[in-house]
């Protein structure tokens, strides 16, 4: 049987419903697994990660600020306590349990958060508007990526530098317990991290599923994350 991938959805949202942008599973399907998602129902958590050989945490709204100890602030896209509560508990348990976690945007500084970190609530106003996060109306923008030659991620990805999808204006100020930085924007952003001792916990501030289908530099985190979690597998 193929590895399981839970991946965390967005939700309840407005409309009531859950929801997994498509390509997330996607990129796991093509890498062979078996996407599963994961309704944010914060004291159902751990039973999902009983059935789960890996983990995605997705991105999305911004993190509610009370979380990490700021004063809410404009602009802030939709906040959802409630998925922040579920995917804290997510979190912890990942590191607890040592399973494989990709952590996308809002993922990785849930994550981040959940390790005694802090992010930034508004990217321009700390490192101005020379290098642009976000586009107009949350849309996706590119821009460089330069990635630490000694780090996990370079042997993940295969490469040094390339461009990204990217969509967010908060990202990562301090790090959490056991993070290391592995690649940065042009203008120091933060654009990933990895743990110092879990064998395959990686966050990245970009948007790898929304261009893996045509960039194997994306897919390749995504196949690393499921052949990573067929090692954990057959240890457990």
């Amino acid at each position: 049987m193929s590895v399981i991938i839970g991946i965390s959805t967005f939700g309840p949202i407005p409309n009531g419903r859950y929801e997994c942008p498509k390509g997330y599973p996607a990129a796991i399907d093509r890498a062979g697994g078996l996407p599963l998602p994961l309704p944010p129902i914060p004291n159902r958590m751990p039973e999902y990660l009983d059935l789960v050989d890996g983990l995605i945490l997705i991105g999305g709204e911004d993190i509610d600020p009370t979380t990490y100890g700021a004063a809410p602030r404009k602009p802030l896209s939709r906040l959802n306590p409630h998925r922040d509560r579920a995917e804290k508990i997510l979190a912890h348990s990942a590191v607890d349990r040592n399973l494989p976690l990709l952590a996308i945007c809002r993922g990785m500084q849930v994550v981040n958060i959940a390790l005694g970190g802090n992010i930034y609530s508004h990217l321009p106003d700390i490192f101005g508007e020379d290098i642009t996060h976000v586009g107009n109306d949350w849309a996706v923008i590119p821009h460089e990526i330069h990635v630490d030659p000694q780090s996990q991620l370079r042997n993940w990805l295969g490469t040094n530098q390339f461009s990204s999808l990217s969509g967010h204006h908060q990202a990562i100020s301090a790090l959490g317990h056991g993070l290391r930085p592995s690649a940065w924007a042009p203008d120091g952003v933060i654009e990933a991290f990895e743990h110092e001792t879990h064998p395959f916990l990686i966050g990245v501030q970009w948007h790898p599923e929304l261009n893996a289908d045509k960039d194997p530099i994306q897919q390749r985190l995504f196949n690393c994350l499921v052949s990573a979690a067929q090692r954990y597998k057959e240890h457990h």
